[in-house]
């Protein structure tokens, strides 16, 4: 039976450029994710452009823009990982796969504000496509809180 997958996954000052370089396909080889076919990184496509210069100096801005305050340990940033099961998501049609992330991208853009969306890439070259979706956790009262946006 298919199902979606939608996880969540807060991260610190610490893990933000690990994950942009990761998302962003920033290094020529992957030994942690054998998973990952070099040759076929070409088919990624964004769906949220990445921010012009690092995903952490976007955070900051955004950060700053918003009046927040932060603490060292303060979540900066959340990646949604969005895909669904193996055998659904490899038979549909590349048009219908990207229409089911669309839908996603709109579910999560809803719920955070589009304006908190920092990076939507979907990754081709792994084995099931997927979607990691990046967002800054401001919540609509200016507070930096992934506590408020994802509960505990």
């Amino acid at each position: 039976m298919p199902y979606a997958i939608l996880r969540f996954q807060k991260r610190k000052a610490g893990g933000v450029a690990a994950c942009e370089r990761h998302n962003e396909r920033k290094k020529e080889a992957y030994k942690s994710n054998p998973d990952i076919d070099m040759e076929r990184s070409k088919n990624n496509y964004h769906l949220v452009a990445p921010p012009k210069y690092t995903y952490k100096k976007e955070i900051n801005r955004k950060v700053a823009e918003a009046g927040c305050r932060t603490r060292k340990d303060s979540v900066m940033m959340v990646e949604t990982l969005i895909t669904a099961s193996p055998e659904f998501m490899n038979q549909l049609p590349p048009e219908e796969q990207k229409a089911y992330f669309t839908m996603a991208l709109d579910f999560i853009s809803e719920r955070v504000g589009e304006q908190n969306i920092l990076s939507a890439v979907v990754h081709m070259d792994e084995r099931t496509p997927h979607m990691h979706l990046c967002f800054v956790p401001i919540t609509p009262d200016n507070k930096l809180s992934a506590k408020t946006i994802l509960g505990n």
